[in-house]
């Protein structure tokens, strides 16, 4: 009759020392937290996708990351439960990196290459984070985002010219598309690159804010470059130009001054012509040369030795007259 209570009282140590295991552990996770963020939560069909994940580390110890290409699985669901099937290979996240106790890293991926958003719609991005020296997942919370299209305002198709060294043969042929997304705070203008309707989507890309009462123009160079001027403001426009594959060479800003800016081809080139041309930090290329730091500039004062003030001594009480 007392062999299960002996049993019982057995056991119920070793129940203990599973639970205080369990708690140290879920103690030690808890002090380690994944955040997933999304550079922006509405997005056009294909436009590039800035994903974030933020680990901070509170455990006491020091946390090893990316020695394979599993420690950090990436999903994309639509709004039915349907999982996107990735276009590519899954995103390379391998990269080894090491996060030590109250510090944050930040690993940050471009999932536009791997998914084909180009349904609009809503969308769950979730997360699996795997701690190699705990040997278990660390919980992320999923994020929410959308895909939306714009209004499309002006298309071109163009050939791409020859590179030195291809041999020649068909042209291949290329889509520019200008198109404008609205949202609760402005209209933006964004550039696509395509391969045509319904074909391979190269690059999507904002160009700049604009304003609903001007259309912007565009006109696409022999060397098969995207010219953009575009009203941004009540008295300013942005000038953009994008080469076939989509990268940004040329971004100044101009003022109407006198007259408006606007695209004048002359020579076989394309220029702004009229209105007054910016100088800003944001400008393509920069005007600022590699290397360059702000000098620390004084007044002369500054450099002067700061004189030493001593403390007055009182002077002593002149002695009383006799009497």
């Amino acid at each position: 009759m007392n062999r299960p209570l002996t049993v019982s009282l057995t056991a119920l140590p070793l129940g203990w020392l599973l639970l205080a295991l369990m708690g140290s552990v879920a103690s030690m996770t808890a002090q380690v937290t994944a955040t997933l963020e999304v550079d922006k939560s509405r997005l056009l069909p294909r436009e590039t996708f800035n994903v974030s994940l933020k680990i901070v580390n509170f455990s006491g110890q020091t946390l090893v990351f990316g020695e394979d290409n599993d420690w950090l699985q990436l999903e994309i669901e639509t709004e039915t439960g349907e999982v996107l099937t990735p276009i590519a290979e899954p995103p390379k996240v391998e990269g080894r990196f090491t996060v030590e106790s109250s510090i944050r890293a930040t690993k940050r991926i471009d999932l536009a290459p791997y998914y084909a958003l180009d349904r609009a719609g809503n969308y769950k991005l979730t997360a699996k984070l795997y701690v190699k020296q705990w040997k278990r997942p660390l919980p992320v919370k999923p994020v929410k985002f959308s895909v939306f299209n714009g209004s499309i305002l002006w298309h071109r198709t163009f050939g791409m010219p020859v590179k030195e060294g291809e041999p020649a043969g068909q042209p291949r042929q290329r889509r520019y598309v200008l198109q404008q997304a609205k949202n609760l705070r402005m209209t933006t203008l964004y550039a696509r690159v395509d391969d045509g309707p319904g074909a391979r989507v190269h690059k999507v890309l904002p160009v700049c804010p604009m304003v609903a009462f001007n259309d912007p123009t565009a006109q696409v160079d022999p060397t098969g470059n995207l010219h953009i001027l575009c009203q941004s403001g009540a008295r300013t426009y942005n000038y953009t130009v994008l080469d076939p594959d989509g990268k940004m060479k040329i971004r100044h800003h101009y003022q109407i001054v006198g007259s408006r800016p606007r695209l004048n081809f002359k020579d076989g080139k394309i220029r702004v012509a009229g209105g007054l041309k910016l100088l800003r930090p944001d400008d393509i290329p920069t005007r600022k040369k590699k290397g360059d730091e702000p000098k620390l500039i004084l007044p002369r004062k500054a450099t002067q030795p700061i004189p030493v003030i001593r403390e007055p001594v009182p002077e002593p009480n002149p002695p009383a007259p006799r009497r």
